[in-house]
């Protein structure tokens, strides 16, 4: 948000903000004076750029609006002013920068870059939400669902929940099915279009924009996702996923990413920048083959990748013609998590638009997940998570070895 009472200022920091939020931002003729007037900030409000021009008392103006905007809220001051001493008054009210006018193109989004890296290097402490390992690699975990209805986007959810738990670690989920996604309506967030402009063009992602676009759903859990209308084709260009995951680590080192199974362009370029992938199955020859496709896939096109194997959906394994040992078989590996179905505690969770893991934390899903989640971070992975296999040739043994049963 914007209050800018000078026509020529205002061109300015409305082409800054516009080109920042790719659209989004809210920007208002007026100065100070204006803003005071406001009775209810937004609780979510992240920035305000504010013009202290004609301001009877720039510094008592600008130590009240400090005051009555949010706490977490950037402020930015402009003015006609060009005085060290009044930068420096205003720096010590709370307010994180002051330009004098005129400024230059792209002097707006500098200035608040230079904030967001001020206060998350601040004061040598780690901040509530930001990681003890902040300077550790990036980490992607990529889950795929090998069939519909196995419950991916669930495990997504729920990984990344109690992941930012266990670590004290802000994690951001993403679901990069930009047409059919669930992801964000299970969490009852709003779903936004930024994210289809940001895949077209990561180089214009920056901290405020992450800022922004990430929606906050709890203390160390943010969502971002979209809702795009089915006749709005998309076409993924090369490498856009991994460019737009670079720019995302510069602000979350943990992403958990919901990939499709119908959009093979995206698919195959999340795994390419996966550090993690976990593939979902149910116990069905179809959703076993598939399983068997995608691990060659990421064989082909992340070696370095660490992959782990669930069972979930609503098939009783107790019941299927396919058994978790036949699975094995077919993939050359053990299955490092076994999903039990729990139906009921994922439409609660669903209802009350939070993850399994706080609706229902004694559901069979979330203790499954568990001990998957105590590996994710640890060196090697204590679930002894493998490098992918081929695995091609078995499909028609496996399918042999069901037929005689």
């Amino acid at each position: 948000m914007a209050f800018i009472a000078d026509t020529v200022t205002l061109a300015r920091v409305s082409a800054d903000l516009f080109s920042m939020t790719l659209g989004k931002a809210n920007i208002r003729e007026g100065n100070v004076d204006a803003a005071l007037a406001i009775g209810e900030w937004p609780r979510d409000l992240d920035l305000l750029v504010v013009d202290l021009a004609n301001a009877a008392d720039p510094i008592a103006d600008a130590a009240a609006l400090k005051t009555a905007v949010p706490g977490g809220c950037l402020v930015i001051g402009v003015g006609r002013i060009n005085d060290v001493a009044l930068y420096r008054e205003l720096l010590a009210v709370g307010f994180n920068d002051y330009l004098a006018v005129p400024f230059a193109e792209g002097a707006v989004g500098r200035a608040v870059e230079r904030a967001l890296e001020l206060r998350q290097r601040g004061g040598g402490a780690v901040a509530p939400g930001q990681s003890p390992l902040k300077d550790a690699a990036p980490r992607t975990l990529s889950v795929i669902g090998a069939r519909g209805g196995v419950g991916a986007t669930t495990a997504a959810v729920t990984i990344a929940a109690m992941l930012g738990v266990r670590l004290k670690e802000e994690v951001l989920l993403i679901d990069f099915d930009l047409h059919y996604g669930s992801l964000m309506l299970a969490l009852d967030l709003e779903a936004i279009d930024a994210l289809r402009e940001a895949l077209d063009q990561p180089d214009r992602i920056d901290a405020l924009f992450i800022q922004q676009v990430a929606q906050k759903k709890s203390e160390f859990l943010y969502a971002m996702g979209a809702e795009e209308a089915p006749t709005n084709g998309f076409q993924a260009r090369p490498h856009a996923a991994g460019d737009f995951l670079k720019s995302i680590h510069r602000r979350f080192r943990w992403v958990v990413a919901d990939v499709p199974r119908g959009d093979p362009v995206i698919q195959r370029q999340a795994i390419e920048a996966s550090t993690d992938i976990l593939l979902v199955t149910d116990l069905s020859l179809p959703g076993v083959r598939d399983t068997m496709r995608l691990q060659q896939l990421v064989h082909d096109v992340a070696p370095g990748a660490r992959l782990y194997i669930a069972t979930g959906g609503a098939i009783d394994a107790r019941r299927s013609a396919v058994k978790v040992s036949d699975v094995e078989r077919a993939l050359k590996r053990k299955v490092d998590c076994q999903i039990p179905a729990d139906s009921a505690a994922a439409l609660s969770a669903v209802n009350v638009g939070k993850p399994l893991s706080e609706a229902a934390p004694a559901s069979g899903i979330v203790k499954a997940l568990r001990s998957l989640v105590a590996g994710l971070d640890s060196p090697g992975g204590e679930n002894g998570a493998a490098k992918p296999g081929k695995a091609a040739s078995l499909l028609e043994r496996f399918g042999r070895s069901l037929k005689k049963k």
